[in-house]
């Protein structure tokens, strides 16, 4: 058993050719989305995705897959979520907290754009039609490198913020991918019961549910590569 777990930021309805840092266009987002959906992938829940981890047999049935969202912007929830409810597939949007109704500028510096962050009506909304909310931290910090009080805060406060608006929040991604042994261990403490990295790879049965590997998905990913990305190597 091998599991992947999609890393996606930003999708909006740009041209193929049309390169925006952290964007995936529209199109090349359905196609993909579709070509999972038409050769029976399930899209599974982070939980579903422990359980499976764990050894659990019946968790993973099939081909199947995670979708996840980082930075929590508002082009996810206008653009890509409604594609996976078309197709029967669900994701994990990692919010960062501090970020929550705002325009940030993270990619601008490197040839990118600002983006708009979504609400909480937004938010609301997404988990109301079934997709997980998960925590990105408050102030998008590099945690392995912050004082122990800091990352403290930007676990907690970031939990705290979503379930008081959403409920149960369970999931984590570091931001950059940035984490230590100290952070791992902080994470655990926070109550979470995953957290995602940005190290490249698949899933599989004994990965610790703390340091999961997730496939990045560019916005210069051909057909090939996303396939690569997926697993589909059969």
């Amino acid at each position: 058993m091998a599991l992947p777990i999609l890393m996606y930021h930003a999708v909006l309805p740009i041209g193929a050719t049309e390169q925006v840092r952290g964007t995936v266009p529209l199109a090349t987002f359905r196609e993909q989305i579709g070509w999972l959906a038409r050769r029976g992938y399930r899209a599974l829940t982070l939980d579903e995705v422990a359980a499976a981890l764990g050894g659990r047999h019946d968790a993973a049935r099939g081909r199947s897959v995670a979708i996840s969202f980082d930075d929590g912007y508002r082009c996810v929830v206008e653009h890509a979520l409604p594609v996976l409810e078309e197709f029967g597939m669900t994701a994990v949007l990692f919010v960062v907290t501090g970020a929550v109704g705002r325009t940030t500028d993270w990619y601008v510096p490197k040839g990118g754009r600002a983006f708009e962050h979504a609400d909480w009506s937004e938010l609301e909304r997404a988990a109301a039609h079934g997709f997980a909310i998960g925590s990105h931290s408050v102030g998008h910090l590099s945690l392995a490198s912050a004082s122990d009080a800091a990352v403290a805060d930007e676990l907690g406060a970031s939990k705290e913020a979503i379930e008081k608006r959403l409920g149960a929040c369970r999931h984590f991604a570091y931001p950059f991918g940035s984490h230590s042994d100290a952070t791992v261990a902080a994470v655990q403490r926070a109550g979470y019961a995953t957290a995602c990295t940005t190290e490249a790879g698949l899933n599989r049965r004994g990965q610790p549910l703390l340091r999961l590997r997730r496939q990045a998905v560019s916005r210069t990913a051909t057909a090939g590569r996303f396939r690569r990305r997926a697993g589909a190597w059969f």
